[in-house]
């Protein structure tokens, strides 16, 4: 899906006052998400070191094989980062405002950015993978559990009645 597709929640976060009871568990789960999807004090303050100038530079860069390796649509983790950065760091925004469409396009730009990130966001992306592959892991796990129980419930009654002692043969063992 390309990112530009991509449909923006802002609205969800905002419907919220934060005051009352239900506040201090948003912010504890926003504060939750930030963290899973790699927004850090330490992203924020590299961003702001960010100007269009290396975007542009990277751009430029790029424009060898490597931009085709490093070419395709943006992961799941990483267009909800990409929102969430977006909404918290305004910098990232204005200098995204100022490039796209004009001097690249969004998924290039978009691109640019994991790749001058990747030292501060990789362990982030890194375990959000590793997340979903137990998650799967563990679904697929259950899944053929329930194969097995199911097999064995079907196993029971065949033999079930023969094998199972009388009450003459238990009355006789006491």
């Amino acid at each position: 899906m390309a990112f530009s597709a991509f449909s923006w929640p802002f609205r969800r976060r905002g419907s919220g006052s934060g005051a009352g009871a239900g506040g201090a568990s948003k912010s504890t789960a926003a504060a939750e998400e930030d963290e899973e999807l790699g927004v850090t004090p330490q992203l924020l303050d590299f961003l702001r070191t960010l100007s269009p100038d290396a975007f542009k530079a990277a751009a430029l860069q790029l424009q060898g094989g490597y931009a085709e390796a490093a070419a395709g649509d943006l992961t799941s983790w990483q267009e909800r980062h990409a929102v969430l950065v977006l909404s918290k760091a305004k910098e990232l925004a204005k200098i995204r405002y100022d490039l796209c469409p004009r001097h690249m396009k969004d998924k290039q730009f978009w691109r640019i950015y994991f790749l001058l990130a990747k030292s501060i966001i990789s362990p982030y992306e890194l375990r959000a993978i590793q997340k979903e592959k137990i998650r799967r892991m563990e679904m697929d796990n259950g899944k053929s559990k329930e194969v097995v129980t199911v097999e064995v419930e079907m196993q029971e009654p065949k033999g079930g009645r023969a094998s199972q002692p009388s009450e003459v043969d238990l009355e006789s063992q006491v």
